[in-house]
Parts: structure tokens; C-alpha cells; sequence
């Protein structure tokens, strides 16, 4: 069956024919998100474990938690009173905040250029969709959230800016941006099935190889290929495969 579609205010753009519009909760979230979620790299704003809520992520009672991503997810979890902008969103958008301060482990460059087989990629992320009970319009909120976060590593507005436009490699952000809807659909598929549809995604994006491959090797093809990243060097690895014997295409080279 189709996923059910998103509740209101879950998108920050909603539709209607012929226009769109601002979806108030939603962006609301984003921005409070943007206010709280570096509060905890202040040393005297860590929370200690108390008794009642250990053992949290590792953390015995009376710990001081120095992650400030835990940090932030405790203070969420049993003290959200404390940051009122938190405290005043609906449920629903403190759900989706609380999702992206979860331990998802998520590598995105590890994704990017194909460098990991997919449960290492992604099984502690299906884990904190399943255990938060995320939804696709949640991890799509996470991936507004990561670009954001990106460019707030910069002082200023400016600055973060200047660091997408032009210090960040173009194809690498576009290769990041391209990524976010294949990973949406970990919240209704399995680890290898983003994997795979990831690879033949970026497969179809060079456009000169013809049809993805198939057969034992396949993944192995399609990995070695997006590792290369520029187009010349992809265009070289898929000639070299192509010129492999058989056997040590679906020997050697063949994923297990």
C-alpha cells in the first residue's frame, strides 16, 4: 500500500493548485530547532544524569553528558520546559526535532561516495526511525535541518552562505541534496533497498553508461563507479570493469 500522506504541518511548503504556501508549524519547528540545537557546546549548559532517568545513552546517574547532541536529547527528553520555544511547538514538531538529535549514525559521505555496504550506512538510522517512530516527511525535516547546520558552522548569515556557494564543491553538495529522497524511503524500506535504488540513482544521473548493470557484480560495478565522483575518472573505472575477464568480474570483484 502507499505510505499514508504526511499530517498537517508536517512539510514546511504545503500545496494547494496553483500556489503554495508557508506551512506555519512546520517552519516554526525548523527555526526553533535552529535556536536550541548548539546550545549544549556552552560547558556550563550540560546536564548531569539524575537518578530517575539513568542509565541515558551510556550515561550513569550523576554523569555530566559532554556530547552535546545527547546533551541537547536529554535536556529535550526530561527537561523540555527549559527551552520554551521547544516547549510551546505541537507534538508532532517536537517529535520530528527530537528525531534529529537521536544517535542515527548516519555517515552521509560514506553514502556519497559509496564507500560502505548498507548496514553499516544504515541500520542504526532504521533503528532511530523505528524506535522514534519517524516519518518521511521527519527525515526529510532532518536532511533541511543538515544543510542548515552545514552553513551555521559560519559566524554569520553571510559567511554560511559564501560556504555552500563557494567553498563547498558543487558536485559533492549536489551529490548530498540528490541523496535526500532516496533516504526518505528508509522510513518504508529495507537498508538494501535504499542502498541499491542510491546506486542506480547515481548510475542514471551520469547518463553515458546506458542501463544500470545487472547480475553478480553489479553492485560492485555500480559502487567502484560513484567512488570515482568526477566523470572522467567514472568514465575510466567503467571502461577498466568493462575489460575485466568474467571470472574476475563475478569472482573477486563481486559483492558477498
Amino acid at each position: 500500500a502507499p505510505p499514508a500522506p504526511p499530517p498537517p504541518g508536517s512539510r514546511s511548503l504545503s500545496s494547494a493548485p496553483g500556489r503554495w504556501e508557508v506551512a506555519i508549524e512546520r517552519t516554526t519547528a525548523m527555526l526553533a530547532l535552529t535556536a536550541v540545537h548548539d546550545l549544549m557546546k556552552v560547558d556550563p549548559l550540560l546536564p548531569t544524569v539524575q537518578p530517575e532517568h539513568a542509565p541515558y545513552h551510556g550515561y550513569n546517574a550523576g554523569d555530566k553528558i559532554h556530547d552535546h547532541d545527547i546533551a541537547l536529547g536529554y535536556v529535550l527528553d526530561h527537561f523540555p520546559e527549559q527551552l520554551p520555544s521547544f516547549a510551546a511547538l505541537p507534538a508532532d514538531q517536537q517529535r520530528a526535532i527530537r528525531f534529529t538529535q537521536a544517535r542515527i549514525g548516519f555517515n552521509h559521505g560514506w553514502l556519497v561516495q559509496a564507500e560502505a555496504p548498507p548496514g553499516a550506512l544504515f541500520t542504526r538510522f532504521k533503528h532511530a526511525i523505528q524506535h522514534e517512530r519517524a516519518t518521511r516527511s521527519d527525515l526529510a525535516f532532518y536532511f533541511v535541518h543538515w544543510i542548515t547546520d552545514l552553513a551555521g558552522a559560519e559566524p554569520t548569515p553571510l559567511r554560511g552562505s559564501q560556504k555552500l556557494v563557494q567553498r563547498f564543491p558543487h558536485a559533492v553538495l549536489a551529490s548530498f541534496i540528490s541523496s535526500f529522497a532516496i533516504v526518505n524511503q528508509l522510513a518504508n524500506e529495507t537498508e538494501t533497498a535504499v542502498f541499491e535504488r542510491y546506486l542506480e540513482q547515481r548510475w542514471n544521473e551520469i547518463g553515458e553508461f546506458g542501463e544500470p548493470p545487472t547480475g553478480p557484480s553489479a553492485i560492485a560495478h555500480m559502487r567502484l563507479v560513484v567512488q570515482a565522483q568526477e566523470r572522467p575518472l567514472q568514465e575510466s573505472v567503467h571502461a577498466a570493469f568493462k575489460r575485466l575477464p568474467a571470472e574476475d568480474r563475478q569472482g573477486g570483484l563481486a559483492e558477498k
